[in-house]
């Protein structure tokens, strides 16, 4: 119950992360808004565990799971999803994102050798219908309009990379604390993220609202530093497997923030949530 949770709480929190990062690219691009997103979340990250930091000895042992998490799942998704938007309808990333549960359940598979049930891939198919249903506004026929290009290569390796970060947490968050791996695995993400700054350009820290550092905070503290702090610990209490199925609910936590935030409220928005919940009881029993 308490995986249960710390899921649900981390897609809720992603959820906001896109009107969050919304108000930040309106200000700034994509590289600057992935820097102080995680610049915001290694900070609080920093304050927890620099009291309980492995020695550097234990860091180097584990540098491999470390480097994979951070450099390759964290910074490569945010890299390739940004760069799959630029040029494919948001709707195509909606889909491809929603093949994550799947996809974590193959890499689980393949890697940690965990055996497919079948009470899994239903609840995973479920799950999926309800999101395909939020995403085409309860009309299934605009789904054969949809054309896929170069640009959805790119975000189906940035799903591909999320659903190897819930099997590699799995496989070598073990041995170090959770605390510490969020934030070495964060703290390698900013940094990435940093190396391609000079590059690209900045914008003058002074040139940016209130509103753009209240999302930048908010994205950072919320959607980033605690929320890859319960997401990690729920692995480890449970399985990738498990972790996979919740990213159905972001999406579905970004349609709630919608309507929070005065849009309008549909039926599909209710029937595709019950199909979201149905498919996570599913796959729990």
């Amino acid at each position: 119950m308490r995986a249960i949770l710390f899921f649900t709480i981390t897609a809720i929190f992603w959820g906001l992360n896109f009107h969050l990062a919304k108000i930040m690219l309106n200000e700034v691009r994509f590289i600057e808004a992935g820097f102080w997103r995680y610049f915001f979340g290694v900070l609080p990250l920093l304050v927890l565990a620099y009291k309980g930091l492995p020695s550097l000895k234990i860091i180097q042992e584990q540098f491999k799971g470390i480097f994979l998490v951070g450099f390759v799942c964290l910074f490569g998704f945010n890299l390739f999803f940004f760069l799959g938007l630029m040029n494919s309808p948001a709707i195509n990333g909606a889909l491809i994102v929603s093949l994550t549960p799947a996809l974590t359940i193959l890499f689980s598979n393949r890697i940690l050798k965990t055996p497919l049930e079948r009470m899994q891939l239903l609840g995973v198919g479920i799950s999926l219908i309800g999101v395909l249903y939020l995403i085409l506004k309860g009309n299934f026929s605009s789904l054969a309009q949809i054309e896929f290009s170069k640009s959805d290569l790119l975000l189906l390796v940035s799903s591909s990379f999320f659903a190897l970060q819930n099997v590699w947490v799995k496989k070598y968050a073990g041995v170090i604390s959770n605390r510490n791996f969020t934030f070495l695995t964060n703290l390698i993400c900013m940094l990435s993220f940093l190396l391609i700054l000079p590059f690209i350009g900045m914008e003058p820290v002074l040139s940016h609202s209130a509103v753009f550092w209240l999302s930048a905070i908010g994205i950072g503290f919320f959607g980033t530093a605690v929320a890859y702090f319960l997401w990690n610990a729920g692995i480890k209490l449970t399985s990738a497997n498990q972790a996979g199925v919740f990213i159905n609910v972001v999406p579905f936590s970004t349609a709630i923030f919608s309507v929070i935030l005065g849009e309008q409220l549909f039926s599909y928005h209710l029937i595709s949530g019950i199909c979201i919940v149905l498919g996570i009881f599913v796959m729990r029993r």
